[in-house]
């Protein structure tokens, strides 16, 4: 039975090897679907990532930061001014 892509790819980030990386590069003979599975799963990487991001952000602050929350729109990630 074949797992689906998005399976394949958190494996591969998971356990950072030469294999794994390899694999998780090798995007020649991936089909438009898989390219679109890899897009998808990347946004929701992003947006996770951005979320963690300010909630640290708003830690760091002094801010509330005990629920998790999305960013105010345009946040663009933390920048240590």
């Amino acid at each position: 039975m074949n797992k689906d892509l998005s399976w394949h790819i958190e494996q591969a980030a998971q356990e950072p090897d030469l294999v794994s990386i390899g694999l998780a590069h090798n995007l020649g003979e991936a089909t438009l679907d898989q390219l679109h599975d890899i897009v998808a799963f990347a946004e929701r990487l992003k947006e996770a990532a951005m979320v963690e991001m300010w909630g640290r952000e708003r830690e760091a602050k002094g801010m509330e930061s005990s629920t998790l929350e999305l960013p105010p729109e345009g946040y663009t990630g933390y920048n240590p001014s």
